[in-house]
């Protein structure tokens, strides 16, 4: 894969990551009402992914797929490592994970699969990134 594929494919990515964390601050009524810290942090973490896509877009190169790649990694082990903050909010690991990660959860007054079925998809999005980024890193 050509680094300058590599580097559109990652960046587009990115920025498909972030329009569906706007979509869990939109519809994730349950985020703002229980821990509205968490969706300040949600924000921090779409703006990290649209100017991660712009710096993969604009400046392609072995040094953009890196952090495309580690930016992904590291937020795949954030939103994981969210589940042990469920007691916190007063909610058992499990069933907060079900929570975050059941793409069929209904959990009112949210959607069904919300915020569970975008969460899915953005975890899929970043290993899909990280796998773009670390074969376009071979060829930049």
């Amino acid at each position: 894969m050509k680094a300058s594929t590599a580097s559109r494919t990652a960046g587009a990515l990115l920025a498909l990551v972030g329009l569906l964390g706007i979509l869990i601050l939109v519809l994730d009524q349950i985020l703002w009402s229980t821990a509205p810290s968490h969706a300040y942090g949600l924000i921090v973490f779409v703006i990290v992914d649209f100017a991660a896509a712009g710096f993969v877009l604009g400046r392609p190169s072995r040094m953009a797929l890196t952090i495309a790649a580690a930016w992904s990694s590291l937020r795949i082990l954030i939103q994981l490592g969210d589940v042990f903050l469920g007691p916190t909010l007063g909610i058992g690991y499990a069933d907060f994970a079900n929570y975050l990660f059941n793409p069929v959860a209904v959990n009112p007054p949210n959607p069904a699969g919300i915020p569970g079925g975008l969460i899915d998809l953005i975890v899929i999005f970043q290993i899909m990134v990280i796998s773009v980024a670390l074969k376009g890193r071979s060829f930049a």
